[in-house]
C-alpha cells in the first residue's frame, strides 16, 4: 500500500513538474538549438524562471520518490506505475494549461491506463529470494558472500 501511495504522489510531483516546465518554456518563447547562444539562455531559464524552477523541484521530488519505491518494489512493478504521471500530465494540460487534447491522444492515455491496472492488479511486488536474480547483499569487496567466506570458501 505505501508503494502506492509513493508512486502516486511521486506520479503527481512529475506531472506538475512537467506541467509548470511546459508553462514556463512557453512564457520565453521558443528555443533554437542550432543557435549555441541559445542553449546558455535555456540554461538560465531554469534559475531566472520561477515555473521552470519550481517544474524542476517537483521533478527532483519525484525522482527521490521514486528511488524510495525501488527500494520497496521490483522494478517490473514501480516502473509501469510511473505511467500514471501520463495521466495526470494530460488532465494537467488540457484543464490548467487549455492544449486541446486529440481523442487520439486520450485513447493512448487510456491504453496507458489499462497497462497500469494490469500491473497493480499484480499483487506480488517484490520478487522474495534476492539471490535468484544474482543481487547478494551480504558480498563483500571480494565478492564473496559472507556464507562463503564462513566456509573457507
Amino acid at each position: 500500500m505505501r508503494t502506492f501511495l509513493v508512486l502516486l504522489l511521486a506520479t503527481l510531483s512529475a506531472a506538475i513538474g512537467e506541467a509548470l516546465l511546459s508553462y514556463g518554456m512557453r512564457k520565453g518563447g521558443a528555443v533554437d538549438l542550432t543557435v549555441p547562444s541559445q542553449w546558455l539562455a535555456l540554461v538560465l531559464s531554469v534559475v531566472r524562471n520561477p515555473y521552470v524552477l519550481a517544474g524542476a523541484l517537483f521533478l527532483a521530488v519525484f525522482f527521490f520518490l521514486y528511488l524510495a519505491a525501488l527500494s520497496w518494489a521490483d522494478l517490473s512493478f514501480v516502473m509501469p506505475l510511473t505511467a500514471m504521471s501520463y495521466l495526470f500530465a494530460a488532465l494537467l494540460a488540457r484543464f490548467a494549461l487549455k492544449e486541446e487534447v486529440s481523442w487520439f491522444r486520450w485513447s493512448g492515455t487510456a491504453i496507458i491506463a489499462i497497462g497500469i491496472i494490469l500491473v497493480a492488479l499484480d499483487a506480488k511486488q517484490r520478487t522474495t529470494d534476492d539471490r535468484a536474480n544474482g543481487y547478494h547483499l551480504a558480498e563483500g569487496a571480494s565478492g564473496a558472500r559472507s556464507d562463503d567466506r564462513k566456509q573457507g570458501l
